[in-house]
């Protein structure tokens, strides 16, 4: 299991498969390096593609908390630095994982090859500050199972909630698997300080690729357009999906991101 220890002592995971241009991969806030596996097999077969968990996350160790959104830019910059590429890489970021690409980009504009954005917006919508604080809470009052439960409806879109229900009691499974109580809370508690998005548009100088969808509850298409505008970013809008894009449309997400990057599956 390849692990990097950062200065301050916390062992992340990381995995790597493929060759080429890199390209990062970054985890949505509950998720680990598995929910990139299906995506990174086609990924790869253009780039080197690294998946890792951030501080918190599946078998990354937890650290000290509270957990800041520059220190986990601060961890990224160690691992990138000990991987030591021979090009620049691309980051490629889900929801969690763009707000950490985001902020990456803007700190280190020259180290960047290219930026896609996935399920992000200004982060303005009071719906969505509602959400991830009733996230919190249940997981506070309730526990870690019963977060899980209540998050499933509010990141799922109805198309792919209706053709999955025999496979919901599998997906809260997953979630406690590669999830602590301890380090959802800190994730959590930490995402609620974070500065807003439009904080680091301006200091973005690479090639950006926006992805949302029309029926995500926590990035309305006002949020999300607003996003790409100050970004200068290209938008590609995907209909009949909720947040998790890469899961309930992955051939469509995939396709806009290598068409994006100058490659194709076909």
């Amino acid at each position: 299991m390849p692990t990097f220890d950062l200065p301050d002592g916390t062992s992340l995971y990381y995995t790597e498969r493929g060759e080429g241009r890199p390209l990062v991969l970054l985890n949505g806030m509950s998720q680990s390096t598995a929910n990139w596996l299906s995506q990174s097999k086609h990924l790869a077969a253009h780039h080197r593609v690294v998946m890792y968990d951030a501080r918190g996350q599946g078998r990354s160790a937890l650290g000290a908390t509270p957990i800041s959104l520059d220190d986990h830019v601060d961890d990224l910059h160690a691992l990138l630095g000990h991987l030591a590429f021979d090009e620049r890489p691309i980051l490629c970021g889900f929801s969690h994982g763009s707000r950490i690409a985001l902020r990456y980009a803007a700190r280190y504009p020259l180290e960047i090859e290219r930026l896609v954005l996935t399920s992000i917006g200004t982060n303005a919508d009071a719906l969505r500050q509602t959400i991830t604080r009733g996230w919190a809470e249940v997981l506070r009052l309730g526990g870690l199972e019963a977060m899980a439960w209540m998050a499933i409806p509010t990141i799922l879109g109805e198309d792919f909630l209706a053709a999955n229900q025999k496979h919901l009691d599998a997906m809260v499974r997953a979630t406690l698997q590669r999830n602590t109580r301890d380090g959802l809370q800190a994730l959590l508690d930490g995402l609620r300080q974070y500065a807003p998005p439009l904080d680091d548009v301006g200091a973005v100088v690479c090639p950006t690729l926006l992805i949302t969808s029309d029926g995500d509850l926590l990035v309305s298409t006002d949020s999300a357009a607003a996003l790409a505008e100050a970004l200068g970013a290209t938008h590609a809008t995907v209909t009949g999906c909720g947040h998790t894009i890469p899961i309930e449309a992955p051939d469509t997400w995939r396709d806009h991101v290598l068409a994006f990057l100058g490659a194709s599956d076909g």
